[in-house]
């Protein structure tokens, strides 16, 4: 009598034990991808912000409108203050602007990022600009020597939205020397006294990129000059501060 054996073929154990096989990687496979997607989502910042944060950002921006509000009227009745005619001003801080006509301002001053210093007319236009934007920026009125400082450490001409160093009287006369300035030193005079071409020059050479004190700050940044803060203005105290700066 014939007994039938237990054991199945070896052809259909080798399918069994490569289904098997194939299950197990499948379920490893499974497991890697999983573990990975945990893994970035860990390492991928939310974009999901508090309910908290939207109404804190609209007080501040409705205060600072309000603030606006009340600086413009109260510096339209104000007496020009036409002792000095030129005005330093240095943006120290504005990381992130709630208000949109604060953004505004600082760009049409050209100092769109934060450590941007420029040189302005002191004007009344320009002493209302400020007004609006006080609480970002510490200015003053420069020595001609803060000037020369700033042109041979920081300055550079901007053309065709492009940097380039001041190697030379050439660059200056090629591209001011049809307004009667054609050397560095014509340049600094231009400057520091207001001349008539102080508008080109001002374009040619753009707002200075300075840093941050190489000291600190001393002082709350976010308390005014004249009450032993750091933003506003300085007078001639804002000489030390770019020093510091550059």
């Amino acid at each position: 009598m014939n007994t039938v054996s237990n054991k199945l073929p070896a052809k259909s154990v080798n399918i069994l034990a490569q289904r098997k096989r194939r299950i197990l990687q499948d379920k490893a496979t499974v497991e890697q991808k999983k573990q990975n997607r945990l893994k970035r989502l860990k390492g991928k910042k939310r974009d999901f912000k508090r309910a908290e944060s939207f109404i804190t950002s609209y007080l501040k921006a409705e205060k600072t409108a309000n603030r606006i509000k009340h600086t413009v009227r109260k510096s339209i009745s104000a007496k020009e203050d036409a002792k000095e005619k030129l005005l330093l001003v240095f943006r120290h801080s504005g990381k992130k602007i709630h208000d949109e006509t604060t953004v505004k301002v600082l760009n049409s001053l050209r100092m769109g990022n934060r450590h941007d210093c420029v040189l302005l007319k002191n004007n009344k236009e320009n002493q209302i600009l400020l007004k609006i934007v006080e609480p970002f920026v510490c200015f003053g009125y420069p020595t001609v020597g803060t000037i020369r400082e700033l042109i041979f450490k920081k300055g550079f001409a901007f053309m065709g939205g492009r940097k380039i160093p001041i190697q030379s009287n050439k660059l200056i006369e090629d591209h001011l020397g049809q307004h009667g300035v054609i050397c560095l030193e014509d340049v600094i005079h231009e400057l520091s006294s207001v001349g008539e071409k102080f508008d080109y020059v001002v374009k040619f050479l753009g707002p200075f990129q300075l840093g941050a004190p190489r000291t600190g700050w001393e002082n709350k940044v976010s308390v005014s000059y004249q009450r032993g803060g750091e933003y506003g203005n300085r007078g001639k105290e804002i000489n030390a501060l770019i020093a510091n700066c550059m």
